[in-house]
């Protein structure tokens, strides 16, 4: 294992994903708002969340893999034979290791989308709108369990509350700074 470990370490571990995730990371996506505005921010900071947990999933599907494979290169090994296997323990280690690094930067970017959605929520002065636009924006809450947690029906807090809160970003939004 530990001479596996070596070669991967000196495999490049760089597939055409993790490149285009590292040019696509940084000022450009600033610029990449779907959206205008506050809401903008807000999607892009639910957009990152999907994808995070998207890239989850899938170092959970290589880490499998990569046992399954182990587990045939093991055997192989020791019945006295060579196989490609190796190579393919390697391909998903490197694999993994890709998809961890485009994690992070999309970690990076989704606690700076946080911070400013809370700089920006905290200028509302109005309690149950700031709790509402936390729990949804920054939580990621569904809006049954804002609802729940307010004591609100679900058409009172998508309906009512949600619009009004919105209203009120938007009132002391052109003092809002979005890019650094």
């Amino acid at each position: 294992m530990v001479q596996e470990k070596e070669t991967v370490k000196s495999k490049k571990c760089k597939s055409p994903r993790s490149a285009k995730s590292l040019k696509s990371s940084g000022k450009k996506r600033d610029r990449q708002i779907t959206g205008t505005g506050i809401e903008g921010l807000f999607n892009r900071a639910a957009r990152i969340s999907i994808n995070i947990n998207a890239k989850l999933e899938e170092i959970s599907y290589w880490r499998a893999l990569a046992a399954k494979t182990q587990v045939i290169f093991g055997a192989v090994n020791s019945g006295g034979k060579t196989s490609r296997s190796g190579s393919r323990l390697e391909d998903c280690i490197c694999k993994i290791a890709d998809i961890e690094e485009s994690l992070q930067d999309d970690i990076s970017e989704l606690i700076e989308l946080k911070e400013k959605t809370m700089k920006i929520i905290d200028k509302i002065d109005i309690p149950e709108y700031r709790s509402l636009l936390i729990q949804r924006y920054v939580c990621g809450k569904k809006w049954d369990q804002v609802a729940d947690s307010m004591g609100y029906s679900y058409v009172h807090i998508v309906n009512r509350l949600h619009p009004k809160a919105l209203k009120k970003l938007s009132e002391i939004g052109p003092g809002i700074e979005f890019d650094d």
